[in-house]
């Protein structure tokens, strides 16, 4: 069945692959990132401006979806950012950023998508994480925190959401070879 998926974080990676494939797939796809010109080449039907550190940029991105296709059957928060570094060494404005991106960025998409969900009575959130979520290494320690703090939003959610036909799928990948790094 055609699904309208909204996806963050498609100018590279796992974001972009995941594009790619679902749109082949059949999937009516939209697809997002910072900077737009960055989707070029890329087989979407829609493709839209989204920071996921801006609320505006939310709405502006799920209103589009919404007035184009009606519905938003599957989120998949993909975008995200790490900054790599000792503990002690990472500024308070360096972790700031990535929490903004990884685990803020995330609750802002859920706040815009999971009203329209629930209209829907149905409908799938899929958070990517990491197996950093999971496993903590030297020198990022503040990255897998997001990560840790994202699966536990995720477990919490998937209760939270049930009874509304709406499943919450975490996806911790291990390391795949990206320009992430």
């Amino acid at each position: 069945m055609n699904k309208v998926v909204l996806i963050t974080g498609c100018s590279s990676g796992i974001g972009r692959d995941l594009a790619q494939q679902l749109a082949q797939a059949g999937n009516t796809v939209i697809a997002t990132a910072r900077k737009v010109q960055s989707l070029e080449r890329l087989d979407a039907d829609l493709k839209l401006t989204l920071d996921v550190t801006q609320g505006e940029s939310i709405q502006t991105a799920v209103e589009a979806t919404l007035q184009t296709f009606g519905r938003i059957d599957v989120l998949i928060n993909n975008a995200g950012y790490a900054q790599v570094g000792a503990i002690e060494e990472l500024t308070d404005e360096q972790v700031q950023q990535m929490y903004a991106v990884n685990l803020f960025g995330v609750l802002r998409m859920i706040r815009a998508v999971v009203p329209v969900m629930r209209k829907q009575n149905a409908g799938q959130i899929i958070n990517i994480s990491s197996i950093a979520g999971r496993v903590v290494t030297p020198v990022n320690g503040a990255y897998s925190s997001t990560k840790f703090a994202l699966e536990a939003i995720s477990d919490a959610l998937r209760f939270e959401l049930e009874s509304f036909n709406i499943q919450v799928i975490l996806i911790e990948p291990g390391a795949i070879k990206t320009n992430f790094d």
